[in-house]
């Protein structure tokens, strides 16, 4: 997994800063798969623009290249599977105004919150709405306790390590948004390491423009996936330098995507 950071840092190197730009958009795109097979896919097949199963490009009327090389994704019950991009097929023509034949709309916030509630409260997170912030104050995440102290059951008996807090003046979308913020600095490491190994440890290693880059880089992506609107990209321009993005862990992003889209 390191690996991926070590290409993603070698691209921002030879190809400048727009390359995050580039990573972002790209795993946007590809919503119907999770933020980690739509990395596999970017990583795999730079520029991709729509990638479909066999069976799904048949479906439309277009076969596979012979000879065509297929790009592998992580499947349930099963290592891997195979997909295929665009100039991976030949046959009927694809409408010149759809960039992804196979696209579907993500899941609505709604929905998304309480299945992200739970996959937190698993991973020792405990999410509350309070009516205690400003409305210059969107949400918070914190310590709750140390690892070594005693810590706060839910309603499960499972330990919570961290709390986040969201500002329930804010309207469904933005309290999303919020949550996926917070949980970004959690899953992403700034607060300290998972007992039982599931992030590291970053809580000393990043500046905090660099925090807010990848708690950012992870609310863009999971609200853009599921159809939202945010102003992550004016808020993010603001901290992207070089020196900055050489320390975002392109990993962590995505895992910490997938376990807000409660994919893992």
């Amino acid at each position: 997994m390191e690996a991926i950071d070590a290409l993603f840092h070698d691209a921002i190197q030879a190809r400048g800063v727009h390359v995050f730009d580039e990573f972002l958009e790209f795993v946007r795109r590809f919503n119907r798969f999770s933020a980690f097979n739509a990395m596999l896919i970017e990583t795999q097949r730079p520029g991709a623009t729509a990638v479909g199963f066999r069976d799904q490009w048949l479906a439309i009327g277009r076969r596979i290249k012979p000879g065509a090389v297929p790009i592998a994704i992580l499947w349930p019950f099963a290592p891997v599977r195979w997909v295929y991009e665009l100039n991976d097929t030949y046959g009927r023509d694809v409408p010149p105004h759809t960039s992804d034949p196979f696209a579907v709309l993500g899941s609505p916030p709604g929905a998304s919150w309480s299945a992200t509630l739970q996959a937190a409260d698993r991973r020792g997170i405990r999410v509350e709405l309070t009516d205690r912030r400003g409305n210059r104050s969107a949400g918070l995440a914190g310590v709750l306790h140390s690892m070594g102290d005693s810590t706060t059951l839910s309603s499960k008996g499972r330990k919570h390590h961290w709390l986040v807090l969201v500002n329930e003046q804010l309207d469904v979308g933005a309290r999303f948004a919020t949550l996926a913020h917070e949980l970004g600095h959690i899953y992403c490491g700034h607060l300290g390491a998972h007992p039982e190994g599931f992030w590291p440890d970053r809580s000393g290693i990043l500046n905090l423009a660099q925090r807010e880059m990848e708690a950012e880089a992870v609310a863009y992506l999971v609200c853009k996936r599921f159809g939202l609107e945010i102003r992550a990209a004016e808020y993010l321009k603001h901290h992207v330098t070089p020196e900055n993005l050489l320390a975002v862990s392109k990993r962590l992003v995505i895992e910490a995507t997938n376990r807000i889209e409660a994919r893992s």
